[in-house]
């Protein structure tokens, strides 16, 4: 199969995805529709019945549940809004991709066809590895609630959210609130999925670029080589080949820079979004941290030097049992802070150098 058709059937699949959650920014046409507002209203019902769990919370645990998904509720908000913001700034990135790598060179030579194929052979491979990875975390999380229900007979909701006037302990309005939250659940995964895959598409493409502009060098090298073997450089037909030449890769180039540009103006309020989000996680981990050193210092005051033999054994269990620090924890990584983030950035930056260093030598 052509490159040029597995991106006609990637963007047939993105396209379903942008126009089910109302957010078709891929055409200069895109004007919003009824999805859009209703991707929008049920966006703002979140901070409703968010705010409301706020207000009814019982108790502190209650109310840090309600804010559990609050990072997510502000990325979804955000990125809707520089979305609608950046529509035809999308469209353009997105036709001047499709036309400048995939029309252009339907009809290259073997070394841009090459990669080409490789560069959309890998998008799709990724975004049906995404794919399957979100829906399965969506079906999972949903599992949870009727686990509870059906065999612990609790009535657990899927997001820790609760309607005016709805009872959630009644089979009424447990059917009720749960359904609403798995609406918002479904448009939060196409939301999710559509954003990260559409970024992917425009940073591998990129990738492209570059490599279709390797090749042009590659080939003025060679071009300019065998003019060489026929006239002297400082001839009329030389001077005219490396100026019409050269021509090509300038504007080549432009268009390369432009197309950078342009998903920068895009993306770069997202992604401050995105490690906006990410540092308020490590920070409410270092408050937990915090905390526990604080709770050591009060444990330590106590005047436990005047306490019985008995009453001191147990001293020393507390004291030992709050050294064991609380802290959210990446799976088996280790806990969220600095330290972890420096870890993992360190081994990103390895790999990227031996995979770097693989490619130098493979090429």
């Amino acid at each position: 199969m052509e490159a040029s058709e597995k991106f006609r059937q990637f963007e047939r699949y993105i396209r379903t995805l942008c126009n089910i959650i109302g957010f078709d920014v891929m055409t200069e046409t895109w004007k919003k529709s009824y999805r859009t507002y209703m991707s929008i209203f049920l966006c703002s019902q979140y901070l409703i019945l968010m705010v409301y769990s706020l207000i009814i919370a019982s108790d502190t645990f209650e109310l840090f549940k309600s804010l559990s998904f609050l990072g997510f509720f502000f990325q979804c908000s955000l990125k809707m809004y520089y979305t609608i913001q950046q529509a035809p700034q999308y469209a353009v990135n997105f036709c001047c991709l499709k036309e400048a790598i995939y029309e252009r060179h339907s009809k290259g030579t073997l070394a841009q066809k090459t990669t080409v194929t490789r560069i959309i052979d890998l998008l799709v491979l990724v975004t049906k590895a995404i794919s399957v990875l979100y829906t399965s975390s969506l079906f999972i999380f949903s599992l949870y609630p009727a686990y509870m229900y059906f065999v612990v007979h609790v009535k657990v909701p899927i997001f820790p959210l609760y309607i005016p006037g709805i009872n959630i302990y009644s089979a009424y309005g447990y059917g009720i609130t749960n359904s609403f939250h798995m609406l918002i659940a479904v448009y939060g995964l196409f939301g999710a999925l559509t954003s990260d895959i559409v970024f992917i598409m425009f940073v591998v493409h990129f990738v492209t670029y570059g490599g279709l502009f390797k090749i042009e060098c590659e080939q003025f090298d060679q071009d300019l080589s065998g003019v060489l073997k026929h006239c002297e450089w400082r001839t009329a037909v030389y001077k005219t080949f490396c100026r019409q030449r050269m021509r090509a890769i300038y504007q080549y180039h432009q268009s390369v820079i432009f197309y950078l540009e342009s998903m920068q103006e895009c993306y770069r309020n997202i992604c401050v979004v995105q490690v906006a989000s990410c540092s308020l996680s490590t920070v409410f981990n270092l408050f937990l941290a915090l905390t526990n050193e604080r709770m050591i210092d009060y444990i330590s005051n106590l005047p436990w030097y005047m306490l019985p033999t008995e009453e001191q054994k147990q001293f020393k269990f507390m004291l030992a049992r709050s050294q064991l620090s609380a802290e959210i924890m990446i799976r088996s990584v280790g806990p969220m802070n600095m330290e972890t983030f420096t870890d993992i950035m360190q081994k990103m930056y390895s790999a990227f150098a031996m995979m770097y260093s693989f490619l130098v030598d493979l090429g």
